[in-house]
């Protein structure tokens, strides 16, 4: 008796695909990019980076794309890893005002200079035409912090670039294949917030000044650090000196809820 072989039908086959794709999209977030992510916020934060930390965290940061576009590529999309790479940051709602929509570029283009030594401006062309050579030297460890150092520009790599793009991706709780797919494709929303409402329950009035304080002293946009600790002002993006941007503004209605709470006699405005 001879055995038959049995094809698998095409849609069985995608479907097995993309399941898998997504599978392993999920594997790499949580067992090796939020990790990696979680190790990086905590030697930041003590101001405790090394170099080589910097560039495993990049190395892993930019293998994301890789498996993203296998998911995508599984959903039946069709493009070019550069082409993910220069759309990374709006689909994925990558924060920052400094490199907008630039940081999973510069991302990459550190890690092919690490991988080359020195990346090739013909082959990276629009990279050469705005950063100028690309190579594993362009980061270097000052103080406790990463900088890049490339023409026109000098600024904390980790808390400008690094931590941004890792945060993106991180601390989804996604419920199965679906979820990851809508992720890929870039059409998870993300709404801007300030950043105290994730601390204080907005309803708890015994809370009111410490909400007050957190609202009127908001972080900066693109180092997440406070005022006083923010070092944008030192650094250089694309020739220009960087400053202090708040990641949020209060508006009058915050601002009156609060002090509602804090006074009862105020009036609000």
């Amino acid at each position: 008796m001879v055995s038959s072989l049995k094809v698998e039908p095409a849609a069985v086959q995608q479907t097995s695909t993309l399941e898998q794709a997504c599978e392993d999209f999920q594997h790499f977030i949580n067992y090796i990019l939020e990790p990696a992510k979680d190790d990086l916020e905590a030697m930041v934060r003590k101001n405790e980076t090394k170099l080589h930390q910097a560039f495993g965290a990049n190395l892993i940061l930019a293998h994301s794309v890789d498996y993203l576009q296998a998911v995508r590529a599984a959903d039946g999309i069709t493009e070019t890893r550069r082409d993910l790479v220069a759309t990374f940051d709006a689909k994925f709602s990558v924060p920052g005002a400094y490199l907008a929509n630039r940081k999973m570029e510069l991302v990459d283009g550190i890690n092919n200079a690490l991988k080359h030594i020195r990346i090739n401006p013909a082959r990276y062309k629009g990279l050469g035409e705005r950063y100028g050579q690309i190579s594993f030297q362009s980061l270097v460890e000052e103080e406790g912090r990463v900088l890049c150092h490339l023409e026109e520009y000098r600024f904390d790599y980790c808390r400008v670039v690094l931590l941004p793009a890792l945060r993106a991706l991180s601390n989804w709780e996604f419920e199965g294949t679906d979820d990851v797919v809508s992720f890929a494709r870039g059409e998870y929303i993300v709404a801007e917030s300030s950043s105290y409402l994730d601390i204080y329950d907005p309803f708890d009035p015994s809370t009111a000044i410490d909400q007050m304080i957190e609202l009127c002293n908001p972080p900066c946009l693109n180092c997440d650090q406070s005022h006083d600790e923010c070092l944008c002002s030192k650094y250089v993006f694309a020739g220009e000196s960087g400053r202090f941007e708040p990641a949020y503004t209060p508006t009058a209605g915050e601002i009156d809820e609060l002090m509602s709470h804090i006074s009862p006699s105020y009036s609000r405005s």
